[in-house]
Protein backbone atom coordinates (compact mmCIF):
# COMPACT_ATOMS: atom_id res chain seq x y z
CA UNK A 1 0.00 0.00 0.00
CA UNK A 2 2.88 2.35 0.73
CA UNK A 3 4.39 1.83 -2.72
CA UNK A 4 0.99 2.45 -4.34
CA UNK A 5 0.65 5.67 -2.32
CA UNK A 6 4.15 6.79 -3.39
CA UNK A 7 3.39 6.00 -7.04
CA UNK A 8 0.12 7.96 -6.89
CA UNK A 9 1.96 10.87 -5.22
CA UNK A 10 4.45 11.01 -8.10
CA UNK A 11 1.66 10.58 -10.63
CA UNK A 12 0.09 13.75 -9.18
CA UNK A 13 3.30 15.63 -9.97
CA UNK A 14 3.53 14.12 -13.46
CA UNK A 15 -0.09 14.84 -14.43
CA UNK A 16 0.18 18.53 -13.59
CA UNK A 17 3.67 18.85 -15.05
CA UNK A 18 2.32 17.46 -18.32
CA UNK A 19 -0.81 19.64 -18.11
CA UNK A 20 1.44 22.71 -17.94
CA UNK A 21 3.32 21.65 -21.06
CA UNK A 22 6.41 20.13 -19.47
CA UNK A 23 7.46 16.49 -19.41
CA UNK A 24 9.89 14.47 -17.34
CA UNK A 25 13.42 14.36 -18.70
CA UNK A 26 14.42 11.76 -16.13
CA UNK A 27 12.72 9.69 -13.41
CA UNK A 28 15.11 8.18 -10.86
CA UNK A 29 14.15 5.77 -8.10
CA UNK A 30 16.66 5.88 -5.23
CA UNK A 31 16.85 5.10 -1.51
CA UNK A 32 15.26 8.40 -0.54
CA UNK A 33 12.31 8.16 -2.92
CA UNK A 34 11.69 9.15 -6.50
CA UNK A 35 13.19 12.19 -8.22
CA UNK A 36 11.52 13.62 -11.30
CA UNK A 37 13.66 15.96 -13.39
CA UNK A 38 11.53 18.10 -15.70
CA UNK A 39 12.61 18.78 -19.26
CA UNK A 40 14.37 22.03 -20.06
CA UNK A 41 11.09 23.89 -20.60
CA UNK A 42 10.84 26.41 -17.78
CA UNK A 43 7.54 26.53 -15.94
CA UNK A 44 6.42 29.73 -14.29
CA UNK A 45 6.92 30.04 -10.54
CA UNK A 46 3.19 29.54 -9.96
CA UNK A 47 3.10 26.43 -12.15
CA UNK A 48 6.14 25.05 -10.31
CA UNK A 49 4.35 25.60 -6.99
CA UNK A 50 1.20 23.85 -8.21
CA UNK A 51 3.23 20.89 -9.51
CA UNK A 52 5.09 20.62 -6.19
CA UNK A 53 1.85 20.75 -4.17
CA UNK A 54 0.20 18.16 -6.45
CA UNK A 55 1.93 15.11 -4.90
CA UNK A 56 1.00 15.86 -1.27
CA UNK A 57 -2.48 16.96 -2.42
CA UNK A 58 -3.04 13.52 -3.97
CA UNK A 59 -2.00 11.89 -0.69
CA UNK A 60 -4.33 14.09 1.35
CA UNK A 61 -7.23 13.40 -1.04
CA UNK A 62 -6.58 9.64 -0.84
CA UNK A 63 -6.43 9.94 2.95
CA UNK A 64 -9.76 11.76 3.03
CA UNK A 65 -11.44 9.29 0.67
CA UNK A 66 -10.07 6.35 2.63
CA UNK A 67 -11.19 7.92 5.91
CA UNK A 68 -14.72 8.46 4.58
CA UNK A 69 -14.90 4.87 3.27
CA UNK A 70 -13.05 2.89 5.98
CA UNK A 71 -12.20 5.23 8.85
CA UNK A 72 -8.57 5.80 9.78
CA UNK A 73 -7.24 2.56 8.28
CA UNK A 74 -3.63 1.87 7.30
CA UNK A 75 -4.06 3.29 3.78
CA UNK A 76 -5.45 6.52 5.24
CA UNK A 77 -2.57 6.80 7.71
CA UNK A 78 0.11 6.08 5.09
CA UNK A 79 -1.25 8.76 2.77
CA UNK A 80 -1.56 11.34 5.53
CA UNK A 81 2.01 10.72 6.70
CA UNK A 82 3.39 10.67 3.16
CA UNK A 83 1.69 13.96 2.33
CA UNK A 84 2.81 15.58 5.58
CA UNK A 85 6.38 14.26 5.33
CA UNK A 86 6.73 15.63 1.81
CA UNK A 87 5.72 19.10 2.97
CA UNK A 88 8.62 19.30 5.46
CA UNK A 89 11.16 21.93 4.52
CA UNK A 90 14.08 19.66 3.64
CA UNK A 91 15.85 20.12 0.29
CA UNK A 92 14.79 16.84 -1.28
CA UNK A 93 11.16 17.05 -0.19
CA UNK A 94 8.43 18.97 -1.95
CA UNK A 95 8.14 21.36 1.02
CA UNK A 96 11.81 22.31 0.78
CA UNK A 97 11.49 23.06 -2.89
CA UNK A 98 8.30 25.06 -2.26
CA UNK A 99 10.07 27.02 0.48
CA UNK A 100 12.99 27.74 -1.85
CA UNK A 101 10.58 29.22 -4.41
CA UNK A 102 8.79 31.37 -1.82
CA UNK A 103 11.57 32.55 0.51
CA UNK A 104 15.19 33.71 0.45
CA UNK A 105 18.17 31.54 1.40
CA UNK A 106 18.42 32.64 5.05
CA UNK A 107 14.77 31.78 5.75
CA UNK A 108 15.19 28.38 4.07
CA UNK A 109 18.28 27.59 6.12
CA UNK A 110 16.51 28.60 9.33
CA UNK A 111 13.51 26.33 8.65
CA UNK A 112 15.75 23.44 7.65
CA UNK A 113 17.81 23.82 10.84
CA UNK A 114 14.63 23.89 12.96
CA UNK A 115 13.29 20.74 11.32
CA UNK A 116 16.61 18.91 11.68
CA UNK A 117 16.65 19.85 15.36
CA UNK A 118 13.05 18.69 15.85
CA UNK A 119 13.80 15.43 14.03
CA UNK A 120 16.85 14.87 16.25
CA UNK A 121 14.73 15.49 19.37
CA UNK A 122 12.15 12.99 18.10
CA UNK A 123 14.91 10.46 17.38
CA UNK A 124 16.40 10.87 20.88
CA UNK A 125 12.93 10.55 22.43
CA UNK A 126 12.29 7.32 20.52
CA UNK A 127 15.69 5.91 21.53
CA UNK A 128 15.10 6.73 25.20
CA UNK A 129 11.67 5.11 25.12
CA UNK A 130 12.71 2.07 23.09
CA UNK A 131 10.41 2.87 20.19
CA UNK A 132 12.94 3.53 17.45
CA UNK A 133 11.44 3.19 14.01
CA UNK A 134 13.94 1.83 11.50
CA UNK A 135 12.30 3.77 8.65
CA UNK A 136 12.33 7.02 10.67
CA UNK A 137 15.99 6.48 11.61
CA UNK A 138 16.92 5.81 7.96
CA UNK A 139 14.94 8.84 6.79
CA UNK A 140 16.53 11.03 9.46
CA UNK A 141 20.05 9.91 8.46
CA UNK A 142 19.25 10.54 4.78
CA UNK A 143 17.89 14.02 5.57
CA UNK A 144 20.86 15.03 7.71
CA UNK A 145 23.39 13.72 5.17
CA UNK A 146 21.62 15.40 2.26
CA UNK A 147 21.39 18.70 4.11
CA UNK A 148 25.05 18.57 5.12
CA UNK A 149 26.46 17.36 1.79
CA UNK A 150 24.25 19.47 -0.50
Amino acid sequence: MTLVSCALHELGHLVLMTAFGSSPQEIVVYGGGIRITPDNKQLSKNHDLVVLFAGPAVNFMLCLLSYMANGGDFFCQVNFLLGALNLLSFRYFDGGRILALLANGKVCEFFRAVFILLSAVAMIHMILHGTVSISFAATFCFIVLSEVIY
